[in-house]
């Protein structure tokens, strides 16, 4: 998933914040974590954050804007924590389905092929709905910020995202029956 589009005016001021703040940080982290590189991965996502979050961040004092880096940080390691422990808690089939499948060149094949029939399909849209689904499925912005880039109702995003969805869903079918059909067939020769 793409990150929101930051201005440069923000994006300046969180390179500021960043020469004010980083190295700090970056020793809250490393305490707290007691690894050098999660730290400096936690450094580096919290100001993403910010930069995704300037709206309310920036508005801050430098000792609150301090804080909430640090809150974020610690909430993103607290998170981690919590999935790492929940994942090995699965069954063995089940995490198997958490972790990345390895794609073959056959799987690679066909997913170029649906991504290239995914295309074809939204472009085959009315023109509303193909801008809407442009914006949301490909440049994963989100409803609101497309509601106000195109000047229409969120409700309006929301319908033109569920139609293409629905077409998109109906006309991938049989991609997604395909390789679904494969793993099964795979799966009973494996266990036989």
């Amino acid at each position: 998933m793409t990150r929101p589009r930051i201005t440069e005016e923000t994006a300046d001021r969180v390179a500021a914040l960043w020469d004010r703040e980083a190295e700090g940080l970056l020793r809250y982290t490393t305490v707290i974590t007691n690894n050098a590189g999660e730290a400096g991965d936690l450094v580096s996502r919290a100001f993403e954050a910010a930069a995704e979050a300037w709206a309310t961040v920036g508005s801050r004092d430098p000792d609150a804007q301090r804080a909430w880096l640090r809150r974020t940080c610690r909430n993103m390691w607290i998170d981690g924590i919590r999935r790492a422990e929940n994942l090995s808690r699965l069954q063995p089939e089940l995490a198997e389905r958490y972790h990345r499948a390895v794609l073959g060149p056959a799987d690679l094949t066909l997913l170029r092929l649906a991504t290239d029939h995914c295309i074809r399909v939204i472009n085959s849209l009315p023109p509303a709905r193909r801008r809407v689904a442009v914006l949301y499925f490909l440049e994963e912005y989100p409803p609101p910020i497309i509601a106000r880039l195109l000047e229409i109702a969120p409700s309006g995003v929301r319908k033109h995202v569920a139609e293409a969805r629905r077409r998109l869903q109906e006309e991938l079918r049989p991609f997604v029956d395909d390789r679904h059909e494969a793993r099964t067939a795979l799966r009973r020769e494996a266990s036989a």
